[in-house]
């Protein structure tokens, strides 16, 4: 996804789905709910991550 918005919706969709499926129903609703409201978590925790790494690195 190019541009300033492309992440920021993405992740927003799948909040608002994740969030959806949890008034649903259950069964598969929940699995849905859980992958939907994980799915940015983990990204920020991967980009997190990644941030910090780049931190410990001493400056050659």
């Amino acid at each position: 996804m190019n541009g300033t918005w492309g992440w920021p919706l993405l992740l927003a969709a799948l909040t608002f789905g994740g969030l959806a499926a949890g008034i649903f129903g259950d069964g598969v609703w929940d699995w849905l709910c859980w992958a939907g409201l994980a799915a940015p978590v983990w990204v920020v925790g991967r980009k997190l991550a990644q941030q910090w790494r780049g931190r410990e690195r001493p400056d050659a």
